[in-house]
């Protein structure tokens, strides 16, 4: 892990786990992921919206994930040049079947089309109420509670979703 101190705390920061998905797994490393988010960006309620986001790819990894391997990625680091603020990304990976594949990529495809994220988010609500098997809601919820624009490709045969935001500190 790389950590350079600032004047608003350590940054930039990143990590990669690699992990057999656990449902026991997810409690512990949404804690590690909070208070790792906490410390780098020093904003409490940015940390919980990021935390979510990082809980929600890492249930996906442990109900769709078809081999026992996941790699989690998270990063902050500095905005681009020309920008104040930072970058955050965080991805998962794992292998899924096709039809979990087709399925992240009609949602994540779905979100990068609507104008409103969060009446999305409403809709797809209404539709989950009706499913007899799971949600469907942890990608969308992630750009709508958390405010995090998602990403898909395959890499090496496995599926990748990346969550990515930029944030800028309230200096005041």
């Amino acid at each position: 892990m790389l950590l350079i101190e600032s004047e608003r705390g350590v940054i930039p920061a990143s990590f990669s786990i690699r992990f057999s998905p656990s449902a026991k797994l997810i409690v512990v490393v949404r804690r590690f992921v909070q208070s790792f988010y906490a410390r780098v960006l020093e904003d409490t309620e940015m940390s919980s919206q990021l935390a979510l986001a990082t809980h929600e790819l890492l249930e996906n990894a442990v109900k769709y994930g078809t081999t026992n391997d996941a790699v989690l990625g998270v990063s902050v680091a500095a905005a681009a040049e020309g920008r104040d603020g930072y970058d955050v990304d965080v991805s998962i990976r794992n292998s899924a079947s096709a039809e979990n594949l087709a399925e992240a990529k009609r949602v994540i495809d779905a979100l990068g089309a609507c104008d409103d994220t969060f009446a999305f988010y409403q809709e797809q609500i209404l539709i989950a109420s009706e499913r007899e098997r799971g949600s469907g809601l942890g990608l969308v919820r992630i750009a709508a509670e958390a405010g995090m624009r998602l990403a898909l490709d395959i890499v090496d045969d496995e599926l990748e979703i990346r969550a990515s935001a930029h944030y800028t500190p309230d200096l005041s």
